[in-house]
Parts: structure tokens; sequence; C-alpha cells
């Protein structure tokens, strides 16, 4: 992969998945040897063959049910056993955490009681150690979630809100808010009707009414005219000019594109609630936002 920086990016030129295969070695050895897992499997990207060398291992464990109390207090050794721990993150409700390692290498452990899971209904893992004959044969693949182009009515009502929501925020010249405001609408609202145009209800990272998605993989979702639409966004600076320029740019890419995609669903295009919030940002900041006539 080519980058587009003034920086050497020495570590990630020269990373490679051998941390996480190390580290997937590693949990057979410690399954394999403690008496309280019954089985391993791996999910998550390494499961499913979209793991490169940035990716978290994610580590299911099955343990017998007169474990589970022992395995509650103490599956923090077991992962200082997988690897060396800087950074540990329990999982609420589950026996498990999150686990950074001195490298950084990021890998998640969940011990399952033997009478609450059903490994062989897993989609999307690879078995590592069956002692009891509880998990599939081979590796079970993922179901592919791509379905048709939807209407994603959530971002188009967030979209016309947060557009006349920004002029209160500019009119008390609050940049910063209005600055993460432009954010906010790119990455869940544009981000979001990208997706819905090629079928995606959502990227894992990236949900419909997650308010604060965290997309560390985005691209391969989008098609090549959308991943260059979003590169053409003017860069975001902290000033009122930038931020309504932003929202500008944004709204002209948005309101066409998703007044099209509700003709092409059948669905109903909310025009009122368009109107309000385009005239009130066009006459309460003295701009005009070019775009079709709305659809009925």
């Amino acid at each position: 992969m080519e980058y587009d920086s003034r920086f050497s990016l020495e570590g990630i030129r020269r990373a490679t998945t051998a941390p996480q295969e190390a580290l997937i070695k590693r949990s057979v050895e410690v399954a394999t040897d403690d008496d309280r897992i019954v089985a391993s499997y791996l999910v998550g990207g390494f499961a499913v063959g979209t793991g490169d060398a940035w990716s978290d291992v994610d580590l299911q464990f099955v343990v017998s049910d007169d474990a589970e109390d022992s395995l509650r207090a103490t599956w923090t050794d077991v992962a200082h056993d997988l690897a060396p721990v800087a950074y540990l993150q329990p999982f609420g409700g589950a026996i498990g955490g999150m686990c950074i390692t001195p490298e950084w290498l990021h890998f998640d452990v969940v011990f399952n009681p033997r009478s609450s899971v059903d490994p062989k209904t897993v989609e999307g893992m690879v078995p590592l150690v069956d002692k009891d004959n509880l998990l599939p044969r081979g590796p079970v693949p993922r179901p592919g979630r791509q379905g048709a182009p939807f209407f994603p009515r959530s971002s188009v009502e967030h979209f016309l809100y947060m557009l006349g929501n920004m002029v209160s925020v500019v009119a008390r010249n609050e940049v910063v808010p209005a600055s993460n405001g432009v954010i906010i609408v790119r990455d869940i609202d544009l981000v979001g009707l990208f997706l819905a145009e090629q079928g995606w209800m959502t990227t894992r990272e990236h949900s419909f009414g997650n308010p604060f998605p965290f997309t560390k993989r985005l691209r391969s979702y989008l098609t090549e005219e959308q991943n260059s639409t979003l590169g053409s966004l003017p860069a975001l600076s902290a000033s009122i000019d930038s931020v309504i320029e932003g929202y500008v740019a944004l709204a002209e890419i948005f309101l066409p594109r998703a007044r099209a995609l509700a003709v092409h669903t059948g669905e109903q295009w909310p025009a009122a609630y368009e109107r309000a919030s385009v005239a009130y940002f066009e006459r309460s900041l003295g701009v005009t936002i070019a775009r079709e006539t709305p659809t009925a």
C-alpha cells in the first residue's frame, strides 16, 4: 500500500502478522495445558480472512461449568500467560476482557461456561482446541452482510436536524462544537448514506444509530467514487467560515444522493423537514446550498 505522508511510517511499513500468529499459536498451548478449558476457537478478522498487521486477535474459550468461578477470579492470569500485558480492561457481564501488550498488540479473551454456549452455531470462527468434540470440524465462514440498497432514514433525519441545529452553535461562536458537528455529520450521516447505497447495514465499526462510530476499516466497503468524494471534502479548521463551508459541502453531496436513494427504494422523502432545515440554514448564515428540486 502506498501512503501519502511526509513521515517515514517506518513501523507501519515493516509490520507483519507474525505477532498475532505467535499469539494464536501460544493460545493453543495454553488451552491444551489448562484442564479447565475444554475448547478454544478464533473469531474476528483472523478467523474470516481479513486480519492484517494491525488487527486484534479475538480468542474464545469454552470452560467446564465447575471452573466458572475459578476463571472469573483468575482469567487475568491466563491472559498474562498468553502474552505480556501492559493493560487489561474487563468486559462487563462476561469473563474476560481486552488486553494490550507492551508492543501494543491488542487481543481479546472471553471464557464461556460450557452450558452457556454452543460453539457449533458460531459463525465466522476457526477451531483451535477441542478436547470434547464441541467444535465444528473446520472453519465456519461468516455469512455475507451486504444486501440491497436501502433508505437510511435515521441518517437523513439526523443530517437535517444537525443542519438546522448548527445555526445555534455558530450564533454562539462555539467553534469547537461546530467543528465536531462537521465531523459527526460526515462520519455518521454521509458515511451511513454511502453504506446504504451499497446495501451495508453495518461495517461492524459503523452502525446506524451509533452516535460515536469509530471506524477502523471503511475503504473496502465503499466504491472508488464514494471514497474519492469523502476525500474531496474541504479541510476543516477551527474557524466559523471553515465550519460553514464544511456543512455546505456536505449538504450539496448528501441531499441529492439521499433523495435519489429514497426514490430508488420507494421510500418517502421528508420534504417539509428538508425545506425547513435548509431555509433556516441559508437565511441565518447568508449562504446558498446548491441542490436539486426535492422529491415529494
